[in-house]
């Protein structure tokens, strides 16, 4: 769900995701334990790359996704927000550097393009 491979299929998934969590009680307990859980471990943006190949440029990115993403399921946000796009452009970079991700698991590098 979170990944950045299927980032742009989100408002196709998450709304499937959000009735069939409606519809199954014990089920929609257990995701929200678990994403309450996640929220309040905080995992890094390096610890949440990793299984997610997602990347965020700083903690409060991340925090403010899965709030989110939380309130969209068990709260009242109409929308999903959308997890970002790993190609973007570091807030206040130099705009000929780009983020590339780094294939040794490491999480993204800068790379001049």
């Amino acid at each position: 769900m979170h990944s950045a491979e299927f980032g742009d299929e989100m408002w196709r998934f998450a709304p499937i995701l959000r009735a069939e969590l409606a519809a199954n009680p014990a089920e929609r307990e257990r995701m929200r334990e678990a994403l309450d859980f996640v929220i309040a471990r905080r995992p890094t943006p390096k610890e949440w790359f990793h299984p997610t190949f997602t990347w965020f440029f700083d903690q409060q990115e991340l925090d403010d996704y899965l709030r989110a993403f939380h309130d969209y399921l068990f709260g009242d946000r109409p929308e999903p927000i959308y997890p970002p796009d790993n190609e973007r452009l570091p807030p206040e970079s130099d705009p000929t550097s780009t983020i590339a991700i780094d294939n040794t698991g490491d999480g993204p590098s800068g790379a001049s393009t």
